[in-house]
């Protein structure tokens, strides 16, 4: 009878274990990556001026309704404010999945040739950002 206990303690540890280790990556936001398309599969940190550019980034640990935003900024192009962003977006986390999607276009004329970056917000503090750019 102890023999078993022992073994049922043991075999309760390990599933313990192994649970704790599935998710034991830190909670909030990893792996942005910028592209040419939805899936993420054309990565890249320059894009034509006529192309939609594509953020996607992993959640861990993170509560269904946490809020996302995503500001989009021109760092060095006449006329715009590198400090304020000319668009930004905002996703709710609906509890599936552990990716989510940005994305910014501009249908007219498309985007002035120069440095951008694009900024993660979780719940309002500032988690990643990347730095692209339009030729």
């Amino acid at each position: 009878m102890k023999t078993r206990i022992a073994i049922l303690l043991a075999l309760l540890a390990l599933i313990a274990s192994t649970l704790a280790c599935a998710s034991s990556a830190p909670a909030g936001v990893s792996n942005p990556i910028l592209s040419t398309d939805e899936k993420g599969t054309n990565t890249a940190t320059t894009f034509a001026p006529t192309d939609t550019i594509y953020l996607s980034f992993t959640v861990n640990q993170v509560d269904k309704g946490t809020s996302f935003d995503v500001k989009w900024y021109a760092l060095n192009v006449s006329g715009q404010d590198p400090n304020t962003p000319f668009f930004t977006s905002n996703v709710i986390y609906d509890g599936s999945g552990n990716r989510i999607i940005a994305h910014v276009n501009i249908t007219s004329g498309g985007f002035p040739v120069g440095q951008y970056k694009v900024e993660i917000y979780m719940n309002g503090t500032k988690v990643a950002e990347q730095q692209f750019n339009v030729q």
